[in-house]
């Protein structure tokens, strides 16, 4: 029985460090923003943008930027429509999607952004702007056209860390206690079925009471 209580435990050990892995591979950020590092010095990054009369911005992979880092902005504008680039220097915070864009001017004023950039609404348009990488954590960039905040047009830089879409990191959420949940139920079976194995083991493994040394008492004989 104890064997098998070892084996089961294990058992359990081994479920939980998989599914940890799993879920630690399946929390990563998506990849949405892009840069590009200079490969003479190491500090100086690219920052490529694309703006659309679909009101969306368009943004080159790979994913991150190095906090400290010099970016060299260039948004392209592929439409007629203006627009902006205007990045929030406070890490993690991300506007309310009913925020009109008085609400975002107000914003702005009271935390200069750490850049900003009107790009004008004809096809091929390109503005450029250096900046430096803040510190890590992700910044929301937003268009600040009437309206465009609104139909959508909004994204995350990742400083130090991949970019996301419009949204940040706000906790484990319900994919996590799930998987929890499911982890404990599995290392329970284990330890249940351990204790029933060895149960079972430990009965086929009694010795009779003849090798005890013991008679064996006749059939039919009351005990005493």
């Amino acid at each position: 029985m104890p064997g098998n209580f070892r084996i089961a435990s294990v058992l359990g050990v081994v479920i939980i460090l998989l599914t940890l892995i799993w879920a630690g591979s399946a929390s990563s950020h998506p990849t949405v923003s892009g840069f590009r590092p200079d490969s003479a010095t190491g500090t100086v990054e690219w920052l490529n943008v694309s703006t659309a009369d679909t009101l969306v911005f368009g943004i080159a992979a790979p994913s991150e930027v190095t906090p400290g880092d010099t970016v060299h902005l260039v948004v392209t504008n592929l439409g007629s429509d203006a627009h902006t680039f205007t990045l929030s220097s406070v890490a993690g915070y991300v506007f309310s999607a009913t925020a009109s864009t008085s609400d975002l001017l107000d914003y702005f004023a009271l935390n200069p952004p750490l850049v900003n950039v009107s790009i004008p609404g004809s096809v091929g348009a390109v503005v450029t702007a250096n900046f430096t990488a803040p510190a890590y954590g992700e910044y929301e960039f937003v268009c600040l056209e009437s309206g465009h905040f609104a139909a959508g047009m909004s994204g995350i830089l990742g400083s130090g860390e991949p970019g996301a879409t419009t949204s940040v990191d706000t906790g484990p959420g319900a994919p996590v206690f799930i998987i929890s949940g499911t982890i404990v139920g599995l290392v329970i079976m284990a330890l249940v079925l351990g204790f029933v194995i060895g149960k079972r083991r430990g009965s086929e493994d009694e010795m009779s009471p003849e090798r005890l040394g013991y008679p064996e008492p006749a059939q039919g004989s009351p005990r005493p």
